[in-house]
């Protein structure tokens, strides 16, 4: 979540604008591992143990992490020392700003250290820390809210980052509108509560989802990617129910995935409507709690 809350922070202050974050945010696909992969760089584990990995995330919300630490792929000292590596790629966004000429190693030292200022980063931050962060930036009450929608929000982030990627920057929260998708996939939860919740957005938006979540390139909105994009929202709400379940003792049922296209979702005051920005295209994620 780091590039989201820097990348917030630099186009809040006017330091850069949305063009410019967007194509920082495009190079960084090209250049920034994850966990996996500087694993399996340091010697630690095989590409085989990577994806069991992976695919074990598909059913736990847990990092990569922890994950590998439960199977035995990895100790604790390794993990740490692992992040400790990859740290350094939080650093990838303002590196691609220099190169591109957005910014000068001056100006970017300025504003790093001007935002750990500001929002209290160290580098002892922790995972928690960056999610509070996060909902303040998005103007969630984890008080107010009951911890419906500060709970929701936060997992499909988590699940964004892991199955498609960082490379987007956060936009509006709506709420008391009625929000459009050319193209949705929506799920209703039912059980002790019920919500009715949708991913979508653009052409371009929808089919980057699709081809991201199937690891393939994918170029029209026909049912292969309508079911793409349903099965990435039938995972969020899957391990959204596991949670609940496992955390407040919440049982909670899923309908089908459903596709619409042109979809109008109400959302009203006490519901939201997410805005998130891709380096392939514009995504929303319309949570209404019935």
């Amino acid at each position: 979540m780091y590039t989201q809350l820097f990348g917030h922070y630099l186009l809040n202050k006017g330091i850069v604008d949305a063009d410019e974050l967007h194509a920082a945010l495009t190079a960084m696909t090209r250049i920034k591992a994850k966990l996996g992969a500087v694993a399996i760089d340091a010697g630690y584990m095989t590409a085989a143990q990577v994806e069991e990995v992976h695919q074990a995330q598909h059913t736990a919300d847990k990092r990569f992490g922890e994950i590998a630490v439960e199977m035995g792929f990895l100790t604790d000292e390794q993990v740490v020392d692992l992040l400790a590596r990859q740290k350094d790629s939080n650093l990838v966004l303002g590196q691609a700003l220099i190169d591109f000429g957005f910014m000068t190693h001056g100006q970017f030292e300025e504003a790093l250290n001007d935002y750990k200022s500001a929002s209290s980063v160290n580098g002892d931050m922790t995972d928690a820390d960056m999610e509070k962060e996060m909902l303040g930036i998005l103007g969630i009450d984890n008080t107010k809210e009951n911890g419906f929608y500060p709970d929701y929000i936060l997992l499909f982030i988590r699940n964004l980052i892991r199955f498609i990627g960082d490379d987007f920057s956060l936009g509006e929260v709506q709420r008391g509108v009625t929000v459009s998708m050319n193209y949705a996939s929506k799920q209703e939860i039912t059980g002790d509560l019920k919500a009715t919740v949708a991913i979508g957005g653009t052409e371009s938006g929808f089919i980057g989802i699709a081809s991201r979540y199937a690891g393939e390139s994918l170029n029209e909105t026909d049912a292969y990617t309508k079911a793409c994009v349903g099965e990435l929202l039938n995972l969020q709400n899957g391990l959204f129910a596991v949670n609940m379940s496992n955390d407040h003792g919440i049982e909670l049922d899923l309908t089908p995935q459903t596709s619409e296209e042109k979809a109008l979702i109400n959302i009203p005051e006490n519901a939201i409507a997410l805005n998130l920005s891709f380096s392939f295209g514009d995504i929303k994620i319309a949570v209404v709690k019935h």
